[in-house]
């Protein structure tokens, strides 16, 4: 017996990475975005200690230079952790509500 019903044929599925969507995980922007951030505040920390501190000797210039560093860079992660939020919620990955409830 013929098998009467004609049957579309199977799509293929392209696995490769061009072809599927990225979807951004809000702990990797997070992350990425404040890393990103925290160097810049570093580098800016650096540049307005050399500006502002009056230092008398190299050792008081390197001391206050690592300051600036760790007080720009902290500032940038939080700032940078804060927006990759941002980006994480609005472009991220949404899970689905799933209700189980009868009635």
């Amino acid at each position: 017996m013929e098998d009467s019903e004609r049957q579309s044929p199977m799509e293929e599925y392209d696995a490769s990475p061009s072809s599927q969507k990225r979807t951004l995980d809000p702990s990797e922007s997070v992350t990425g975005v404040g890393i990103v951030l925290g160097m810049v505040g570093a580098l800016v920390g650096v540049i307005a200690t050399l500006f502002i501190a009056e230092a008398s000797g190299a050792a008081a210039w390197l001391a206050c230079c690592i300051v600036g560093a760790l007080a720009g860079g902290s500032a940038g992660v939080v700032i940078g952790g804060m927006i990759g939020a941002i980006f994480g919620v609005l472009r991220g990955v949404t899970v689905s509500a799933r209700s189980d409830r009868n009635g």
